[in-house]
């Protein structure tokens, strides 16, 4: 921390913390700093603001002032926690997997939608990219909920990714006869052997052109595998598109895509002799969801 005396109360704290964020050009700055305290302290935020002439311990000013220091250098709050939050679950999340977006929570949300539409009372689901694991999880919670019996498959070509996704199978109680992860890098597939009713995939769609651009919260910190492929953010769809061309696929595929790669989207759905397809707009008004039908 840069001064001198220590602040000792809770809201002295918040008060420092939530000036020397906002002096680093940190967004949301009392809101970090809340969030960040109420992990310290292992509260809720409205006990955060019964609480602030509280006094705080050595120990939580010491873990206090390592949140804030890594989050004055950019460190995105989710990894600084260790945690995140997706579809009301809890995520355990590191460097090794891209965090969670509000966005991808749509795509779970219109796959859900659609299997409820179909009157299927059961589905199998497989997943290109696993990260967190977030998508299959949520997706596997809900169709739990709703009695309905699953299978996916989810691969990834990371295998730290792997191990996080199944730290958070098993922290969301998933039994793996249902959900299983496998380390697979999907350039290594050309056809699937085993029949699908979903395939879907939140895959790295950010050109190499556009990834230096980035905040330096996610080009810094995020894994760059999990944001773009290096090439012009169509690698991944290409060879997705591939693999749902097979006669055998007879299933719906779902993707998120980036801001303004509808039009080159379309173009590779014609080259792949795809017809039946739509593109969903997320709460922002961007073309966020296709959705490919066989």
């Amino acid at each position: 921390m840069i001064q001198n005396t220590v602040p000792e109360t809770l809201l002295e704290f918040i008060n420092y913390s939530t000036d020397l964020l906002k002096k680093n050009n940190i967004e949301d700055a009392r809101l970090n700093t809340e969030i960040m305290m109420c992990d310290v302290l292992r509260c809720d935020r409205m006990s955060l603001y019964l609480n602030f002439e509280r006094p705080l311990t050595k120990d939580e000013i010491k873990i206090a002032e390592d949140f804030l220091n890594r989050r004055i250098m950019h460190e995105p709050l989710q990894y600084i926690l260790g945690k995140s939050s997706f579809y009301g679950l809890e995520f355990i999340v590191n460097k090794n997997v891209l965090i969670p977006r509000p966005e991808t929570e749509l795509l779970v949300e219109k796959i859900l939608t659609d299997i409820k539409d179909s009157g299927q009372n059961k589905v199998s689901i497989f997943e290109i990219g696993s990260g967190t694991g977030c998508i299959s999880i949520a997706i596997a919670k809900e169709l739990e909920k709703k009695n309905i019996i699953y299978e996916i498959f989810s691969i990834d070509n990371s295998k730290n990714a792997i191990e996080v996704a199944e730290q958070n199978r098993k922290l969301n109680n998933i039994d793996h006869k249902f959900l299983r992860f496998y380390y697979k890098d999907v350039f290594e597939i050309g056809k699937l052997n085993k029949q699908f009713d979903y395939i879907v995939s939140n895959p790295p769609y950010i050109s190499f052109d556009e990834y230096s651009g980035l905040q330096p919260e996610v080009r810094d910190n995020e894994p760059d595998i999990a944001l773009t492929d290096f090439d012009d953010g169509l690698k991944f769809f290409k060879r997705i598109f591939l693999i749902a061309s097979d006669d055998k696929f007879t299933g719906s595929l779902y993707c998120e895509i980036g801001y303004g790669q509808k039009g080159s989207i379309e173009n590779l759905l014609r080259k792949y002799n795809f017809t039946h397809y739509s593109f969903l707009k997320d709460y922002g008004n961007i073309d966020r969801i296709l959705v490919v039908r066989k």
